[in-house]
């Protein structure tokens, strides 16, 4: 006979009287720990998905850890071997996200085309892999797998790199080529070992993680902004109300109508060029934020990504706040 104790112990009765032995982590925790062992901040996403399952800033209510203000799935994030048994304690079918910021990691999403013809310039590619092929033969340098690389359900390859922590890139879609995305600080990756209702996440090649190679990081590195200028039409005069929403819609309207791998960063921009209004006071936060999430359901804009992609630019548009003015009568 058996007796649970807390600790994860178990009383085993025996002719010799009781005695103790710990009974064996849940799978997804010894995965969870094992990251963190590596140095790797992690957190919980919902059991068979990639969705963090720490609340988010619409639904926080400034209590508990978020008292003296939000924090979210990358504040949290945590080598700390006591949180993660406490966390996947609760909830042992917890998938493990990594987050990339917090780790000093950049990792390369290199997507299956699923059937999908490549542009031109990528013609007969079948993979993210085979433009990256492509991209280090034009580089001259070797094709980057001697690191640490994991296989996803879908199946996208991920190609996991050390970076500095003042690393300034950030998640990409389709920047460097077609079917390429990339994830560093404001994004996460889904950790092997976890599964979702398609598969599950596999190492591919279990080698240390190897530093960002330093021709890669053109590739991922945004361009420079140039300063838009103030918008004027004819005479100082507050924009008109129709004039007002024709903009926001010519705004929302490139994010709904953006090119495949371009969703985005097309999605960013124009909350920056939105944010820099609200700013400015010519739109409030939500008129911003209810064009952007409409438009990005209509381009199919997973709502946790957009989310993240409208906050950031909008959060970065205000600080260069502009105004629109309309033609005086």
């Amino acid at each position: 006979m058996t007796t649970p104790r807390p600790g994860g112990e178990v009383l085993r009765h025996t002719t010799r009287g009781p005695t103790w032995r710990r009974r064996p982590a849940p799978r997804l925790m010894g995965v969870a720990l094992a990251a963190a062992l590596a140095g790797l901040h992690v957190f919980p996403l919902w059991p068979r998905s990639k969705t963090p399952c720490l609340h988010g800033k619409r639904r926080c209510q400034g209590t508990g850890v978020c008292a003296q203000g939000h924090l979210g799935w990358e504040q949290r994030a945590t080598t700390d071997p006591d949180l993660i048994r406490y966390w996947w304690s609760a909830s042992p079918t917890s998938n493990v996200g990594i987050a990339c910021g917090p780790s000093n990691l950049y990792v390369l999403d290199l997507d299956d085309a699923h059937g999908e013809q490549a542009p031109p310039e990528w013609a007969g590619a079948r993979h993210g892999s085979d433009v990256l092929a492509r991209l280090a033969e034009l580089a001259g340098q070797p094709y980057p797998d001697d690191t640490y690389t994991v296989v996803s359900p879908s199946p996208s390859t991920h190609l996991y790199f050390a970076v500095d922590e003042d690393c300034p890139l950030r998640n990409t879609a389709g920047r460097a080529g077609w079917r390429i995305d990339s994830r560093g600080a404001g994004g996460f990756v889904v950790a092997a070992g976890s599964m979702r209702r398609d598969g599950l996440y596999t190492v591919a090649r279990r080698a240390p993680i190897a530093p960002l190679p330093q021709w890669v990081v053109p590739l991922f590195t945004p361009p420079s902004r140039p300063e838009p200028e103030l918008i004027v039409f004819g005479d100082v005069r507050p924009l008109a109300d129709a004039r007002r929403q024709a903009y926001l819609d010519t705004v929302a309207g490139k994010v709904a109508n953006a090119l495949p791998g371009t969703a985005h960063n097309t999605l960013v921009s124009a909350a920056y060029t939105l944010g820099r209004l609200v700013g400015g006071g010519e739109f409030t936060d939500d008129e911003a934020r209810s064009a952007l999430h409409i438009a990005a359901q209509q381009r199919r804009v997973p709502a946790l990504e957009a989310d993240a992609a409208i906050s950031d630019g909008l959060e970065a548009g205000r600080r260069s706040p502009r105004r629109l003015e309309d033609r005086a009568a």
